[in-house]
């Protein structure tokens, strides 16, 4: 069988050769293809990191200082600016009380010069070349909020307030700059913003502040196709690299400022965190690195803890009121004293306290979504709903209403149910304690609800090419 093909081969020697050169030229292809391949890219990194923000010790007292054990030293390495609205006052004063606190060199931006408490808001917008004024029908209500201040009129600063925010996300990054140009960090916050600055600490000193870091959650896809951009909501850090390089020193003395360089821009877009990704990327090639859900633009009660998020560090939340920030800050800086990274179930303790008592709630809904199959027994009642959650592996809560059963593969906290329901009667949710012990939040008498991860498992940087 060998000798006849080697004298067809022999006859028609160019059919040989052709064989070789393919069999040649795919064998060379595979090797290289396999040497140029690169390595896979790995979701989450275990790494020990050092606590810098120890909760307090001891129960709360009414005049407690909550920054008594804050690390001031940090505040040399980071420049905070908050940025809000006049109409935002409320939302502010709870933040500065709170979150913000601890913070000796805040820098307050606003579209409205005011003073709170201590600290001195500056009208960020009054610092905007004149031409931003010229045929911008979006710039028209600050115009009329500063002709009716001046006159003592009554101003209603909620009248095209949020036309204004998109204004503000430019000058306020060069202002933070021009303050302190000597930071490592730059931290962006809003007045709804809840920050875990444990996190952001434990963070930061894991990187270097002279490379190009522009960190944050990547923004919802409603506010841009693109959504390469670090949404507002959810906070974000500019590092010192990043900065020398996005607003490089001018001829005239001072830098070349960004408000000044993207104008244009900033008037034709509907959203100023789109514009600031779309300048730092102009200007120094650098993209998000996408950090959600570390960061997050999640509130309390839509906040999602499942197994892939049980150990990630949470950096902060989004929507956050008033009364619930101030409820949260004490909780935080009180819970029991704990060195470990502050992850997504750590936030159980607080959000979930109740399953102490009870694993289930009357006229709660916990935004569990998923309708179980009409043929299975769950739509009985409530007490078989439960039942059926707990013979299903991926079942961590559920709702049963309106005859309907729903399950969900993570735990949410969610709202409370008006007792008549629109008519349509009773309304429970439930949680699978048996499940979420096996995962770390054990609620038995031994065991520490605040204690729920050996160590975290911080995320991987996405980067969009």
């Amino acid at each position: 069988m060998i000798r006849p093909l080697l004298m067809r081969l022999m006859r028609r020697p160019w059919r040989f050769i052709l064989l070789v050169v393919i069999f040649g030229f795919a064998l060379l292809t595979l090797t290289r293809t396999h040497r140029q391949e690169p390595p896979p890219q790995t979701a989450y990194y275990k790494k020990t990191t050092k606590s810098f923000f120890p909760p307090l010790k001891g129960a709360p007292a009414p005049d407690q200082d909550y920054c008594v054990n804050f690390p001031k030293d940090q505040l040399n390495r980071i420049q905070v600016v908050l940025k809000t609205g006049a109409n935002e006052k409320e939302k502010t004063k709870a933040h500065l009380s709170t979150v913000t606190s601890c913070i000796s060199n805040l820098l307050i931006v606003s579209d409205h010069e005011d003073r709170i408490g201590d600290h001195h808001v500056i009208d960020i917008l009054a610092e905007l070349p004149a031409s931003y004024k010229e045929k911008n029908p979006d710039f028209s209500s600050y115009l009329e909020h500063q002709k009716a201040h001046a006159e003592g009129d009554i101003v209603d600063y909620h009248s095209g307030g949020w036309k204004l925010d998109r204004f503000k996300f430019l000058p306020m990054v060069d202002k933070a700059y021009e303050m302190n140009p000597k930071a490592d960090w730059y931290i962006f916050l809003e007045p709804d913003i809840y920050f875990f600055w444990d996190t952001l600490f434990r963070l930061l000193d894991q990187l270097k502040p002279e490379e190009m870091h522009y960190m944050g959650a990547p923004g919802p896809a409603s506010k841009s196709p693109d959504r390469n951009f670090a949404y507002g909501g959810a906070g974000f850090v500019l590092s010192q690299g990043l900065m020398k390089k996005l607003l490089p020193p001018s001829r005239s003395g001072g830098y070349e400022k960004l408000a000044h360089r993207y104008e244009d821009k900033i008037k034709s877009e509907c959203c100023g965190d789109v514009v600031l990704a779309h300048a730092i990327l102009n200007m120094t090639e650098t993209k998000l690195e996408a950090l959600y859900p570390t960061f997050s633009g999640e509130d309390l009660r839509q906040i999602r803890v499942d197994k892939d998020r049980w150990c990630v560090p949470l950096l902060s939340l989004h929507r956050v009121e008033p009364d619930q920030m101030e409820k949260l800050w004490r909780w935080e800086r009180t819970r029991p004293y704990n060195t470990k990274p502050f992850v997504y179930s750590s936030l159980l303790a607080y959000t979930h306290s109740h399953l102490t008592k009870s694993p289930k709630l009357e006229w709660w809904d916990n935004l569990s979504e998923a309708p179980v199959p009409n043929d299975r027994p769950a739509h009985r009642n409530a007490d078989s709903c439960g039942s059926e959650c707990s013979k299903d592996a991926n079942c961590l809560q559920w709702s049963y209403s309106q005859t309907v059963c729903r399950f969900a593969n993570y735990i949410k906290l969610g709202n409370p149910v008006d007792e008549m329901n629109g008519g349509q009667g009773e309304f429970h949710s439930g949680w699978d304690l048996k499940k979420m012990g096996e995962l770390g939040f054990k609620v038995d008498e031994q065991s520490d609800i605040h204690d729920t991860c050996q160590e975290a498992t911080w995320l991987t940087p996405k980067v969009r090419q």
